[in-house]
């Protein structure tokens, strides 16, 4: 006789379970859900989207954001013009049809955009040459002392110390930056060409107050009187990634002497000898490029004739260490102001014979070390090339410069966690002076 146990399992198994009730299709629930992050607002997202501005947590992007795009049956596109062929696609509609009206609207944007810029002088190329060339044929050159004459604008400078250069921008009425003397010609000359004068100072009233020094030459006083430790506006600049790097100590055996470099004092009678001397393959531009450099330097404002001296380089393609003798190599002028109570020279050099470029690299008394050094301009940095002869200038050097050049076994006993010490300053993989 079956017990109650058996009984109950019996008539469980004559009762078939009921089958569940099919789901209302108009109930269901989106298929996607927006993750984590914030909705943000887009313009041109179509209807029944929206955006969701995420953060990277790791890796080299750890800290940005980036959109993705969301919907209830599609979830993290990452375009807009994806998520408008989705809604075309569930909507029924033609995507192309769509696309093609998305696409004619982001170059309407773009084209506006370009012609904003344009129309404050913005733009490269053959449009930005044809407008500065229509401005300097109605009103001759523009120079940064007129341009802070201009009613409502202003310029000002900030400091460079690793070079010792002032960079100067200049400000239009309306809020514009322009780090260019060229770029205001364009601004004025796009207005000249499109008939719009009455949008032009008046150039000449301009130029006719401005105000001379003692040598006849021109007062730009946003090189002169507005030099700032930080432009008064600054722009919101992402944080750059995090380059990894480690300390090398350079010490003495980690130079070797060189025969190729030599400072030779330009501007003398006996230059041109010199540089014969030292089979100096590129004597007769450098020659040619001394007296141009050293005139254009005053005219940028220095009140004396810099002395200029010659270092030399590499002198063929088989030369050890050509890279860092090149960098080394060129013309470098007398700053005037001493370094460690010795005169100090920075790299100087000329393009299309009317522009002049600085770079970091200086000849150098090192306090520290008892050594001459080409170089940062600093005691805590190793020079690339020094010489250890005790000179008052380096005109009078005739010992054998070294180069620095460590050996593989040296670059692997490095100490590379330690702090600045005897000639510290040459990053993995870089040169740091």
């Amino acid at each position: 006789m079956p017990s109650k146990t058996d009984r109950a399992n019996t008539k469980a198994k004559a009762e078939p379970k009921a089958k569940s009730e099919p789901k209302d299709k108009g109930e269901a629930k989106p298929k996607v859900q927006a993750q984590a992050g914030t909705v943000v607002p887009v313009v041109g997202l179509p209807e029944g989207w929206w955006a969701v501005e995420k953060t990277y947590g790791t890796g080299g992007m750890a800290g940005s954001t980036y959109t993705r795009y969301y919907c209830k049956n599609h979830g993290s596109i990452c375009t807009i013009k994806k998520a408008v062929e989705l809604w075309a696609q569930d909507e029924g509609k033609d995507p192309a049809k769509y696309l093609a009206e998305y696409d004619a609207k982001k170059k309407a944007e773009k084209d506006k955009a370009q012609e904003d810029r344009q129309a404050k002088g913005f733009v490269e190329g053959k449009k930005k040459l044809e407008a500065i060339e229509a401005f300097q044929n109605t009103y001759g050159k523009l120079d940064g002392a007129t341009i802070c004459a201009l009613p409502g604008w202003k310029g000002e400078s900030k400091y460079l110390p690793n070079s010792g250069q002032r960079n100067a921008r200049y400000y239009a009425p309306d809020g514009s930056i322009y780090p260019l003397v060229n770029q205001v010609e364009a601004l004025f000359g796009f207005k000249l060409l499109a008939g719009k004068l009455d949008e032009i100072p008046d150039i000449e009233a301009v130029r006719s107050s401005l105000t001379y020094d003692a040598k006849g030459k021109v007062v730009n006083v946003a090189r002169r009187e507005r030099v700032l430790d930080e432009f008064t506006v600054v722009k919101d600049k992402p944080e750059p990634k995090k380059r990894k790097f480690s300390v090398m100590v350079a010490e003495e055996q980690h130079y070797r002497e060189t025969e190729y470099i030599s400072v030779v004092k330009l501007l003398t009678d006996d230059a041109e000898a010199r540089l014969q001397g030292l089979n100096v393959p590129e004597a007769e531009e450098v020659l040619e490029a001394a007296p141009k450099i050293q005139r254009l330097l005053v005219e940028r404002g220095l009140t004396w004739a810099p002395q200029l001296l010659y270092v030399t380089g590499s002198r063929s393609m088989r030369t050890a260490g050509k890279k860092l003798l090149e960098a080394m190599r060129g013309i470098y002028y007398d700053r005037a102001v001493p370094f460690n109570d010795r005169p100090c020279f920075q790299k100087v050099s000329l393009r299309d014979d009317k522009k002049l470029t600085c770079t970091g690299h200086h000849v150098s008394w090192s306090n520290q070390l008892a050594l001459w050094k080409i170089g940062q301009l600093s005691e805590a940095k190793a020079g690339f090339a020094v010489c250890r002869q005790d000179t008052p200038d380096p005109f009078q050097l005739d010992a054998v410069w070294q180069i620095f050049e460590p050996k593989v076994q040296d670059v692997e006993s490095l100490d590379k966690g330690a702090r600045p010490g005897q000639g510290e300053g040459i990053d993995e993989g870089k040169e740091s002076s």
